[in-house]
């Protein structure tokens, strides 16, 4: 592996990184609140190592569910995997089957946008990516074990750890619109996932908007090819 792609990669995490703290904090009170020891939250946070996932079973745990919807509706939150872990896999081509599965394994959607911000630097230097993820990783246990063993002796919601989440996501959200066309795209998305939303039950809207938007952006981008480029976006 190229450790100065892996230092490179980890250096590209500190905006997940200074996200992910606060949210995996705001992880280990709740699951401590559900009944769930530090450990508990510290190993689901290692293994799992989904956000929206941990803090809906954590949900689901506090209000007494049985382990099979917990299961189910974590593999429906997930399903959107399918799409990124397809669309890394165009730049790992060369890579050997275990590679692939550990930079699936560490995927999360906020390493994904990171990564496809500068294409570039991912393309067949999977120690960029695993240096990227692992940080974020770390970040995200970390964060959770500090919230589980010390979440309790602070009221959480005074500080707006619940909220830490949503900015995230908000943040590398702004930092991906670069042009006209990635702006019409974010709305077309917000738009279809409020609709599915409300006329699907579960999480299937979350895949449904995905795939939607992702089709109409293809179509967006393939239409801009053959006409004039549209005024980007400055960014301050």
């Amino acid at each position: 592996m190229n450790h100065r792609a892996f230092t490179s990669g980890a250096r590209a995490a500190l905006p997940i990184v200074l996200g992910y703290l606060p949210v995996g904090m705001a992880f280990g009170v709740l699951s401590r609140r559900a009944g769930l020891t530090a450990f508990d939250a510290g190993l689901m946070s290692l293994l799992v190592y989904a956000g929206a996932s941990q803090f809906i079973a954590v949900e689901m745990i506090s209000r007494g569910a049985l382990w099979f919807p917990i299961v189910v509706t974590t593999f429906l939150i997930n399903l959107r995997h399918l799409l990124m872990s397809s669309t890394l896999f165009l730049f790992f081509r060369k890579s050997p089957l275990r590679t692939l599965g550990l930079l699936s394994a560490q995927l999360t959607d906020e390493s994904f946008a990171v990564a496809l911000a500068e294409p570039s630097k991912i393309s067949e230097r999977p120690g960029y990516l695993l240096g990227l993820q692992i940080t974020s990783q770390a970040a995200w246990v970390s964060g959770s074990l500090i919230g589980a063993f010390f979440g309790t002796l602070v009221d959480h919601k005074g500080y707006g750890l619940p909220f830490a989440l949503p900015a995230l996501f908000i943040c590398l959200l702004v930092l991906q619109i670069k042009s006209r066309r990635h702006f019409r795209v974010m709305i077309i998305a917000g738009i279809s996932a409020l609709f599915f939303r409300w006329a699907i039950p579960g999480n299937w809207y979350i895949v449904l908007a995905a795939l939607l938007a992702s089709g109409i952006g293809v179509a967006i981008e393939l239409k801009a090819q053959n006409s004039k480029p549209d005024k980007s976006f400055r960014h301050p």
